[in-house]
């Protein structure tokens, strides 16, 4: 009677982790997400190339304020400590190359050169 007992309360033990596996596994509809996900764009379409990650600019710097360069064209790079960049010579009309990305609506430079 014992061993029957043992055998059943295994089985059971068993199925109850191949529910929880299984749930665990289960897509959920697309159309039952948040309202937040909604607002993003579908995973086939592209997002816009301001919020891609390790982007290339180059431009005209138009000025300089602290660790913040604007180019010619409006785009304004935040520069960290990280990148290390001459700012002796990084001041308006320096033609510049940048890699930046996206952060929090910034475009946050991961290395800048100066050309010429």
């Amino acid at each position: 009677m014992f061993r029957v007992l043992a055998i059943l309360v295994a089985v059971l033990v068993m199925a109850s982790f191949g529910v929880t596996a299984t749930s665990a596994q289960m897509k959920t509809d697309p159309q039952a997400q948040p309202k937040a996900m909604d607002q993003k764009a579908p995973m086939d379409q592209k997002a816009p190339t301001d919020q891609k990650m390790g982007q290339k600019i180059e431009g005209t710097v138009k000025a300089v304020r602290g660790n913040m360069v604007t180019l010619e064209d409006g785009t304004q790079l935040s520069i960290p400590g990280s990148v290390k960049v001459p700012m002796s010579r990084l001041k308006p009309g320096a033609q510049i190359s940048a890699e930046f990305e996206e952060r929090g609506g910034q475009k946050v430079a991961t290395s800048v050169q100066i050309k010429g």
